[in-house]
């Protein structure tokens, strides 16, 4: 799996419905930007090397036969928690989906501990669940705080908002009445609104005050109010999340949300956005948008 695969779509699966429907997202995605997609199974010691590989093997030609692109699979030994991203580093992947079950649900991909993958994970990833977007994400949910990661998630929710034609929506919450924390919240709103319209994109600003809610409710409350396809955070490596999550709360976000979140992983030699053309390291382009675009 070595070498240059920058044009791969990595999808860890164990053959179940949610795994089905990560491999529906990564479908949809590559079709749209002409990318490979690759379907990693990460193999216990309970499981059969032999029938994995068949069932793997049926269904990577069904999906190529079915949507016309490129379609293979890899099967890898170890934990799940390591060997997602090892692969994804590995072969230089562009891009990670991840099908979870939840905290209730079985958990073999990952459950209730996808943020470890995430964490661990220099490849962007894009969790889902349920929800299948088939014409893209319309709607993208952007919260932002006081906090340098958070503002560079901008560029690259105007990167995938021009290709899908979507709106932005930029959220801003408050745990407290505070004249002067409002001023200094709509002034960063601002600053990212600017920035996005510049850019050509469809955009809103929303400020909610809501003292003694956690803040993970009050987003996902958001996105469903707003009818959202997408949710975006920003991940640091090193098993803690930036922007306006403890760590609990980004728990949280990847396990309640029924929408995809797509984690960001920022680059802390940056100390600010400043325009569309801003590159970040390591999510510098997603999927070639800008190129797509001109």
């Amino acid at each position: 799996m070595k070498g240059d695969n920058k044009n791969s779509i990595l999808v860890p699966t164990d053959l179940t419905a949610v795994a089905e429907c990560a491999i529906n997202h990564a479908v949809e995605i590559a079709r749209l930007f002409e990318r490979r997609v690759v379907l990693l199974h990460v193999l216990t010691k309970k499981k059969s090397d032999v029938d994995i590989k068949n069932k793997l093997e049926q269904k990577a030609s069904k999906l190529s036969e079915e949507s016309g692109l490129e379609v293979v699979y890899h099967i890898a030994k170890g934990s799940i928690f390591s060997k997602i991203s090892e692969v994804a580093e590995d072969m230089n992947a562009e891009f990670i989906i991840m099908g979870i079950h939840g905290k209730k649900g079985v958990q073999h991909v990952v459950g209730s501990y996808a943020y470890k993958v995430i964490v661990s994970s220099k490849t962007p990833v894009l969790v889902v669940k349920q929800k299948y977007c088939p014409k893209g994400y319309n709607n993208i949910v952007l919260p932002i705080d006081f906090s340098v990661e958070s503002t560079q998630k901008v560029n690259k929710a105007i990167k995938f908002a021009k290709y899908f034609d979507a709106t932005i929506r930029i959220f801003g919450f408050l745990s407290k009445e505070s004249s002067a924390l409002r001023i200094k919240k709509e002034v960063i709103l601002k600053q990212v609104t600017d920035c996005i319209e510049r850019s050509g994109v469809k955009v809103t600003a929303e400020i909610v005050v809501k003292p003694g809610a956690h803040v993970h409710n009050v987003i996902l409350d958001y996105a469903k109010k707003v009818e959202a396809d997408m949710v975006m955070v920003v991940a640091e490596l090193g098993d803690n999340f930036a922007d306006i999550f403890s760590r609990n709360s980004a728990e949280q976000i990847v396990d309640k949300s029924d929408i995809p979140v797509l984690t960001v992983i920022p680059d802390p030699s940056k100390d600010k956005f400043t325009s569309p053309q801003t590159v970040f390291r390591p999510f510098i382009d997603p999927l070639g948008v800008l190129k797509k675009k001109g």
